[in-house]
């Protein structure tokens, strides 16, 4: 696929989306496509949760590739994409960009991205689980934070509390961004305790605003885990009575999107642990 030289969003997905789930894999391009944004496929990798493995955009031109080495495929290493894998995709599809490849062991699912604004300033945050910290041991958390900055250097880091009960540890579905100064959270899944952590410092940051369901269940966190684009946003649906609900409150946070969010039902694919976040990689160049 060739990259244009403009500003716009590019999705890619896995082959092994196409292959293993491909009404899911049609809904989704014929959205995509349907509102001109550019998609693809990356072949090679070895399992379809492409977000984790793939370099993380700093900015338009500038990327890293962290070590994706997760604790929860231990015994499953087969499924584990080869980071030089990840970064031969990436420097054919953008033969121009700038790929730091770090030694820190990260998915790129825990990292998701606001932004504040002060005036006329922006400043991008960078929100993490603790997790972060448990998959470099080696590593002083002093010192990683410091690696992290110097990798995102306009950027703030916030780090959240790890409910170990949720082996990936991503913030993907735990936040998402709703235009500057606001985020869109789904707290109830996690222990008191942890969710009123999460709530207090994302707060310092953020006005944090509750996904609107008359029941919380252990899909429900999918519906934060969307894909968003400048000219649409796809949102999972589970099966549940709750999918219209969510539905609903994501179109008012978003009424510059109307006729623009879909939901596209992906139950199985949710009870494997990830969404439409975890399914893409998505940048803009």
């Amino acid at each position: 696929m060739k990259i244009l030289k403009r500003t716009m969003d590019y999705v890619f997905f896995s082959e092994h989306l196409k292959r293993y789930y491909p009404k899911v894999y049609n809904e989704l391009t014929e959205i995509l496509s349907k509102h001109e944004v550019c998609h693809g496929i990356l072949k090679g990798t070895a399992d379809y949760w492409c977000r984790d493995y793939m370099p993380v955009q700093v900015c338009k031109n500038s990327f890293v590739q962290f070590q994706y080495h997760p604790d929860y495929l231990k015994g499953l290493r087969d499924y584990e994409t080869p980071t030089e894998t990840s970064i031969r995709l990436a420097k054919a599809l953008l033969p121009d960009a700038s790929i730091c490849i770090s030694p820190i062991v990260a998915d790129g699912g825990n990292f998701t991205f606001a932004t504040i604004k002060k005036g006329r300033g922006y400043t991008p945050v960078v929100v993490m689980t603790e997790k972060i910290f448990i998959e470099n041991p080696d590593i002083n958390r002093n010192d990683l934070v410091c690696q992290l900055e110097k990798l995102f250097p306009n950027h703030k880091f916030l780090f959240l509390p790890w409910d170990r009960s949720d082996t990936c540890g991503h913030t993907d579905g735990v936040l998402h961004a709703v235009g500057n100064n606001k985020v869109l959270v789904n707290l109830e899944v996690y222990p008191n305790d942890i969710a009123a952590k999460m709530r207090s410092q994302l707060e310092s940051y953020f006005k944090v605003i509750d996904l609107e369901l008359s029941n919380y269940h252990n899909m429900s966190w999918a519906y934060i885990n969307m894909i968003h684009t400048q000219n649409v946003i796809i949102v999972p649906g589970v099966g549940h009575s709750t999918d219209e609900e969510a539905l609903k409150h994501i179109k008012k946070l978003f009424p510059e999107y109307e006729g623009k969010i879909y939901q596209v039902q992906m139950q199985s694919i949710v009870k494997r642990g990830g969404a439409l976040n975890c399914l893409s990689w998505t940048l803009t160049i």
